[in-house]
């Protein structure tokens, strides 16, 4: 039996090797597993949508391709611990987890079709990647629209025809995968299968990376023929060993809540250790006087450190002084974490080879709306 860690705990699954070379979508059975899925993705507030083959096939032929084997969907990184909250309810919905790949890629099944579940590691702020051969633009995945597809709203890039031509070129012309000897295939797939599942981090990540390295030189050709060049200095940084992958993360921190609770959460799900850097209160006031600080330094942090998803706190004066003073591979900031000294920090972490992912915030609270609240409270009375 193997597990997936949640922030429920442990949840079992049986590793499956899994080839699906001679399986093809039942549409019919796709589409009541898709409009169960689709409601829990939403319910959770992520960013998903078709992938590849499955966009083209649903933008081409409002179907699936006549050869697709299974439903492409993907999500980002920064929004995988919340799938990974929901795959109990999943389960209890008659889906199962049937394989799971450490760079990022989760099969589920239910009346024996599959999703497959791309999680897309950022790694530069205009590129992502799926651990495997694919590289997609930052710009089609932040800048969506909704597709309807058979009453199911799926996020789709903006810029469809842009995007699929970028990606596939002559897209809209069918081409069907062609394996000729699918016995062979098969116990190919399986051993190749067998040995990653069994690799150590360190053999894995580097195997990957060897690997993934001549897919990235070869997509660079691509940006570069088609006007987007990729700086020199973006490299396969995520495919690295996960084992004490520190994760940063700022901010004031004043009235503690459960949007405070759910970023460490969520931050502590992309590496292994995480470091919260508190502001300094005198800093906060010498540049900023009306600010309205309830708390010490030192109880902010005590408050943020008894938060068991954190491993560590500091202090910091400015953003892009506490990203140059402390060791950490991943930057985590929120949507509204974006003035001028975010932007150096973010800049220095780009330039030296640290992961940047923006978190959303948590719906339906934050700091400013406590602190409004209490003022109408001790107002009333």
């Amino acid at each position: 039996m193997s597990y997936i860690k949640t922030s429920n705990g442990n949840l079992p699954y049986k590793q499956h090797l899994l080839y699906l070379g001679e399986h093809t979508l039942n549409m019919k059975v796709m589409e009541e597993n898709l409009r169960i899925l689709s409601m829990w993705l939403d319910k959770i507030g992520i960013n998903w949508g078709p992938a590849f083959g499955t966009l083209i096939g649903i933008v081409r032929n409002n179907d699936a391709l006549p050869w697709a084997q299974v439903f492409n969907i993907y999500i980002l990184k920064e929004d995988e611990e919340r799938f990974k909250d929901i795959l109990s309810v999943l389960i209890d919905a008659g889906f199962k987890v049937v394989r799971y790949e450490r760079r990022g890629l989760y099969y589920i099944e239910r009346k024996n079709e599959y999703f497959k579940i791309f999680v897309l590691h950022k790694i530069s702020s205009e590129l992502r990647h799926t651990g495997g051969t694919d590289f997609i633009h930052e710009r089609y995945l932040q800048n969506t629209t909704q597709w309807e597809f058979r009453g199911i709203k799926l996020n789709v890039p903006a810029d469809l025809q842009d995007y699929l031509s970028f990606q596939y070129d002559d897209w809209y012309i069918p081409k069907p995968k062609i394996i000729k000897n699918r016995i062979l295939a098969k116990y190919k797939h399986w051993v190749s299968s067998w040995v990653q599942d069994k690799m150590p981090d360190g053999i894995y990540y580097e195997w990957l990376k060897r690997h993934r390295n001549k897919d990235f030189i070869r997509f660079k050709k691509i940006c570069n023929k088609k006007g987007y060049p990729i700086p020199d200095n973006v490299e396969l940084s995520n495919l690295r060993p996960r084992k004490y992958k520190k994760v940063l993360t700022v901010g004031v921190y004043d009235l503690i809540h459960k949007g405070h609770v759910e970023l460490y959460r969520r931050a502590k799900g992309l590496g292994d250790y995480l470091i919260v850097a508190v502001q300094d209160g005198a800093y906060i006031l010498k540049y900023k006087p009306d600010s309205k600080v309830l708390n010490s330094t030192e109880d902010r942090m005590y408050m943020v450190k008894s938060i068991r998803y954190v491993d560590e706190t500091t202090v910091y004066t400015d953003v892009d002084k506490i990203v140059k003073e402390v060791d950490f591979d991943v930057f985590v900031t929120g949507p509204d974490q974006c003035h001028a000294g975010f932007k150096r920090a973010i800049d220095w972490c780009e330039t030296h080879g640290k992961e940047h992912i923006v978190l959303g915030r948590t719906q339906g609270v934050s700091s400013s709306e406590l602190k409004e609240k209490i003022n109408k409270i001790a107002h009333n009375k």
